[in-house]
């Protein structure tokens, strides 16, 4: 008899991103090990999140879905709109809705996940109940259903609480408060998967009560499948090209000291630095043009709109190149890597890594010899190697990626889940 597991993951499909991924990927390969699931999600915020139809399909027709609630929740935009009713950068929108809501402004969707939860939970058995955050407020759910409910809980960090980097905490008291109601959560959910070693090692170090046998580590990765048969999108053989995918902020990822050092290589050799194109696939809070066009080299860039899954994997196989950005210049910039990295290694593409020299991010490029990691304030360097790229073509292993490879991902996930529902819960990595 199939185990059910139910699922709370505030982003699902149609919702597309690469945060839907690693939970729709792990119900596709759990129901091939006779899992069944239900998911609680939100409405769609189709003017927010972008849409992914192609995702769907991946879910399985078994799969129950609940939209919990009607309408929209209370999102950042929103607020600020009614509350401000000011034409402000996406930053300070940012800035303005942490301000107001700790841990999230999502945490308005609580009272119907709460119904939703309790409705299901009446009618139907569960073996145990997976919560996936961000949003961060969805673990204080989480932490009261453990606490209430005779039924294993288990917490999904996809990315880190506190210690994100993209997370902005207006002020000492806000970061405090938000420390605060993360170890409270913490220490009342007595099981924990992380994307991220660096998170449960937070967790160890101040959470007194969290047990070394109630974790396990399972990064993101890649699904082989999406990869089957592949198409890429030819570009033009005479340049260099060089794709991000996902979206740019203003702070901790902004394209700014990548433009910088290609304009530095375009100074010192015209001719090589010319050969230069930046793809960006997804969406800006930034003006990319005006932000490439202080460097003189805005003709070299080329955005491209959001795209599904597969064709933004289609276009991202075309490159010569692929590069993400961690200001680390931000204390928690070591904390992350972003999902759409291991796509990168699975690509097997050069990876310029643009990110802080110890971190989450820089060991996996090292440990995987895919690219070079170099800090986003080394101009003169990350021109240095661009020229090397230019005039040879990089040569990197791209090893022990297959670690990352969805299916065996799922072989763990399915251990851990197993173990629990069995009262045995064991560490793993």
């Amino acid at each position: 008899m199939a185990k059910r597991c139910l699922i709370v993951s505030y982003y699902f499909p149609p919702a597309g991103g690469g945060g839907v991924q690693r939970i729709v990927k792990w119900i596709k390969y759990l129901s091939r090990k006779d899992w069944a699931f239900t998911v609680i999600t939100a409405p769609v915020e189709k003017e927010i999140i972008p849409q992914d139809s192609s995702l769907t399909s991946e879910a399985g027709s078994e799969t129950k879905i609940i939209y919990a609630g009607s309408g929209k929740p209370v999102t950042q935009e929103s607020v600020l709109k009614t509350a401000l009713k000011l034409n402000i950068s996406n930053y300070l929108k940012r800035w303005v809705s942490a301000f107001l809501f700790i841990p999230d402004s999502r945490k308005n969707w609580l009272p119907h996940l709460r119904s939703a939860l309790a409705s299901e939970l009446k009618q139907h058995k569960y073996d145990c109940i997976l919560f996936s955050i961000p949003p961060y407020s969805i673990a204080m759910e989480a932490a009261e259903t453990a606490e209430k409910m005779d039924i294993p809980v288990i917490l999904d960090l996809r990315d880190p609480w506190s210690a994100n980097p993209y997370k902005i905490h207006p002020s000492k008291f806000h970061e405090n408060k938000d420390r605060g109601l993360e170890f409270a959560a913490i220490s009342k959910i007595p099981n924990i998967i992380s994307a991220y070693q660096n998170t449960v090692s937070l967790y160890k170090k101040y959470i007194n009560s969290f047990d070394d046998k109630n974790y396990i580590v399972i990064p993101n990765g890649y699904d082989e499948e999406d990869f089957d048969s592949l198409k890429a999108v030819k570009h033009d053989p005479a340049h260099f090209h060089i794709g991000f995918s996902g979206t740019f902020y203003s702070h901790l990822n902004n394209p700014a000291p990548l433009f910088k050092a290609a304009a530095a290589l375009k100074k010192k050799n015209p001719e090589a630095g010319e050969k230069i194109r930046f793809h960006h696939i997804g969406r800006s809070m930034i003006n990319l043009k005006k932000t490439a066009r202080k460097f003189g080299i805005a003709e070299q860039i080329i955005e491209q709109s959001w795209l599904p899954h597969r064709k933004a994997l289609e276009y991202l196989s075309g490159m010569d190149a692929l590069t993400f950005i961690l200001d680390d210049r931000c204390k928690n910039s070591g904390n992350t890597v972003g999902g759409k990295v291991y796509e990168y290694l699975r690509l097997q593409k050069p990876i310029l890594a643009l990110v802080p020299d110890k971190g989450e991010a820089a060991d996996l490029i090292k440990n995987t010899n895919s690219g070079s990691d170099i800090s986003p304030s080394d101009t003169r360097g990350i021109a240095a190697l661009l020229a090397d790229w230019l005039e040879k073509s990089p040569n990197y292993e791209y090893k022990n990626i297959e670690q990352f490879e969805r299916s065996r991902q799922a072989e763990a996930l399915v251990l851990f889940l197993e173990d629990i529902c069995a009262g045995q819960n064991k560490t793993g990595v």
